[in-house]
């Protein structure tokens, strides 16, 4: 035992451990001074031109997908046709360009970029606004900028107000929930022989949920971390984990303990008897913190999410507890802004007694169990009594508003209308330009056209704070039983 402890020691004392961790805690403090719900970057990226046509050329979903038939399906039902939306870059494509990016002072060469998204990319206000993902280590191994090997870029395309995003997240932080971090963006773009610092307006930047991530808020980069698709609830698929793989996406080498773990998980949910299910469930997974978790995505009416679509959230088996955590993501249409959902005023009055698109068997098993139902209704209660307040967020809105204000109006004429109706209240919901999609007229040169709906209604200009006040207390008339809530509505059609 005394030699173990002395051969530990001196792997500690190593020149190459030492510099690692010396390494690693730069980058964390590098990371937290990057983020931060008021904090601002001026960001300069140059794509050549034959990267930036690399980007924009039409392709499949297979390149990244090993169940094509599920995206296609997925973007079909959105945006409707035979063969989806194809107007420059498509969803779950995996074309990488090279830029060149600069922010803070530093400059890199070679960074590696992709678009990403489904809606926010077909439906982005402007051929160049797209949202996208930096990757600093794919073009340079070990390359970071400040502390950071990746970001996600997004262009706020369905939210007028453009800080819904950051907004979201930072609840979820605040009800001690694992959630990445944002910051805004000032972002301009060069495509030589074709632009010239183009000022493409505000961008919401997110913390990927990678190492770093998991490190930081679950202990460990280590376990199995999976990003399922468009399921209700997380569904038994059988014992083969073959059959879990294009479904639940797992990210990374899965070890063969973890994916039977997994598997046990989702077999519990769907066929332990009541009893057992009381009785079993905290085994998998830590039932505050997931009533947590349900309670806020209800509250915030995030209908894009595991309690509506079922996406848009990650799931993190950890390597020591055996437990399963829910991670948000994509959170740019929290606060009611679905766009097929119905208008804001409609998804302002979503049950959160009842919070899940049919079907979630997870959902409706913890909310009628005689144990877990309490509990969430607790955490509904205290998250209205301590973090859905009217007030509270008023504050944080005039806060972003300080600092995005300037850059939203010198987007385009449309970016500061839509701030107006819905941030600051100079212009009526039915004032200014209101065509959905959004369209940034100043392009119109480019000859492009956003992506539209199919018989949905569009993206509405009720203000945020307005919306909010609401939401409060319709959530708080649901709980008291003096109104009932509707089911959310994933899609306007059954």
């Amino acid at each position: 035992m005394k030699r173990c402890l002395l051969l530990l020691l001196g792997l500690l004392l190593t020149p190459g451990f030492v510099g690692w961790a010396r390494q690693s805690t730069a980058h964390a403090a590098q990371q937290a001074s990057f983020f931060g719900l008021t904090n601002l970057w001026t960001i300069r990226l140059t794509i050549p031109a034959a990267d930036w046509k690399t980007l924009n050329a039409r392709g499949g979903p297979s390149q990244r997908s090993g169940n094509p038939e599920l995206i296609g399906g997925i973007r079909q039902g959105v945006f409707g046709g035979e063969s989806g939306p194809q107007p420059g870059g498509v969803a779950g494509d995996d074309r990488w360009a090279n830029c060149t990016f600069e922010a803070a002072g530093v400059i890199h060469t070679n960074v590696a970029l992709r678009f990403k998204g489904v809606s926010s990319l077909v439906r982005a206000p402007n051929p160049f606004k797209r949202p996208f993902k930096l990757d600093f280590d794919r073009g340079a191994t070990n390359r970071r900028f400040m502390g950071i090997e990746e970001l996600s870029f997004n262009n706020n395309v369905n939210d007028a107000t453009q800080m819904r995003e950051a907004l979201a997240y930072e609840l979820f932080r605040r009800a001690g929930l694992p959630a990445p971090r944002t910051a805004f963006a000032r972002v301009y773009l060069t495509i030589p022989g074709r632009l010239t610092q183009q000022h493409l307006g505000l961008y919401t930047l997110v913390e990927v949920v990678e190492g770093d991530f998991l490190k930081r808020t679950l202990g460990t980069k280590k376990g199995l971390l999976l990003k399922p698709e468009m399921m209700r609830g997380v569904p038994y698929l059988g014992d083969d984990w073959d059959n879990y793989v294009d479904r639940y996406a797992p990210k990374g080498t899965v070890e063969p303990k973890d994916a039977e773990r997994f598997i046990e998980f989702v077999r519990f949910i769907r066929q332990a008897t009541p009893e057992q299910f009381t009785a079993g469930l905290e085994e998998y997974l830590e039932p505050h913190a997931f009533a947590r978790f349900v309670a806020l995505n209800a509250l915030l009416a995030n209908v894009d999410s595991f309690i509506g679509n079922g996406h848009n959230y990650y799931l993190h088996l950890h390597p020591t507890t055996r437990k399963t955590t829910f991670i948000p993501w994509d959170l740019n249409e929290a606060f009611g802004m679905h766009p097929v959902s119905g208008p804001s005023l409609d998804q302002m009055q979503t049950s959160i007694l009842r919070p899940n698109a049919d079907p979630n068997q997870l959902v409706e098993r913890f909310v009628a169990d005689p144990t877990f139902g309490p509990m969430y209704r607790r955490e509904c209660g205290l998250l209205l009594t301590n973090l859905f307040v009217p007030a509270i967020l008023n504050a944080d809105i005039d806060r972003i508003t300080a600092v995005t204000q300037p850059i939203v109006f010198a987007e385009s004429r449309r970016a500061r209308e839509d701030f107006e109706r819905t941030i600051l209240g100079t212009l009526r919901p039915d004032e200014g330009d209101t065509r959905q999609p959004r369209h940034d007229r100043e392009f119109a040169r480019e000859a492009y056209e956003p992506r539209g709906f199919p018989d949905a209604i569009e993206v509405d200009n009720l203000p945020l704070k307005k919306w909010i006040e609401g939401r409060a207390r319709h959530a708080q008339e649901q709980l008291e039983g003096k109104v009932r809530g509707t089911r959310p509505r994933p899609r306007l059609h059954p």
